[in-house]
């Protein structure tokens, strides 16, 4: 049984972790913003309830869950 040399290369690994690893910093970078922007929004409409922090930051979970099992699953 012959195996794939370039499947388990220094390369390859190297490129597969910089690529989770930038999923990663996308995925925290979106949420924080999303949660920035409802907590701005709440401020900016004097709500008493944070509604728009809650939907935004739910809203961009979901949404980069989404995203990341599409990438991973890609592959």
């Amino acid at each position: 049984m012959a195996t794939d040399p370039t499947k388990n290369s220094p390369k390859k690994q190297l490129n597969n972790y910089l690529r989770y690893s930038s999923m990663g910093l996308q995925m925290g970078m979106t949420i924080f913003f999303m949660a920035w922007a409802g907590v701005k929004l709440d401020e900016y409409l004097k709500l008493t309830f944070p509604i728009f922090t809650l939907v935004l930051t739910l809203a961009s979970v979901a949404g980069v869950m989404y995203y990341f099992i599409k990438q991973v699953s890609k592959k």
